[in-house]
């Protein structure tokens, strides 16, 4: 049978860690999509907040002390999507990051594959080459011995 090709180790190996390049790929894309709905919320419950506070104003006017809670409650929220924003990009550089750290695992595990299975079809060749020789020779003999 085929013995195991001398590559075949490294090929397992570069596999495995193109696998966990994946898989870090796809949890930082999972983060990312969360943080970006978490962004999406905060601005929805931040607007929302503030047509509140414009609707209670409006209607007669808010005691100075409701007034401060809505001010200081609006400035909370403005501050929660700044940093939901930072951390935002800071998830947009990861995913990159990750992504072209996948695209160097995925090359060098595509040419370690491509490695193997060249120096396998030169082995096929040799191997059918050297059947044909044998049964050129075989032929070649039955022919001499009729």
């Amino acid at each position: 049978m085929n013995k195991p090709h001398p590559l075949q180790a490294a090929v397992c190996v570069a596999r495995s860690r193109e696998d966990d390049a994946v898989k870090r790929l796809a949890e930082v894309q999972q983060r990312l999509l969360e943080q970006q709905k978490q962004l999406q919320q905060l601005i929805m419950f931040r607007g929302e907040y503030a047509i509140q506070f414009e609707n209670e104003g409006s209607g007669g006017g808010i005691t100075a002390r409701r007034f401060q809670d809505y001010a200081a409650f609006l400035n909370s929220l403005d501050h929660g999507i700044t940093e939901s924003r930072r951390q935002l990009e800071h998830l947009r550089q990861e995913l990159q990051h990750k992504r072209q750290c996948w695209v160097e695992v995925h090359a060098k595990t595509k040419a370690l594959e491509e490695v193997v299975e060249r120096d396998r079809k030169a082995q096929s060749r040799r191997e059918d080459q050297r059947e044909q020789r044998d049964s050129d020779e075989r032929n070649l003999r039955g022919s001499r011995a009729g």
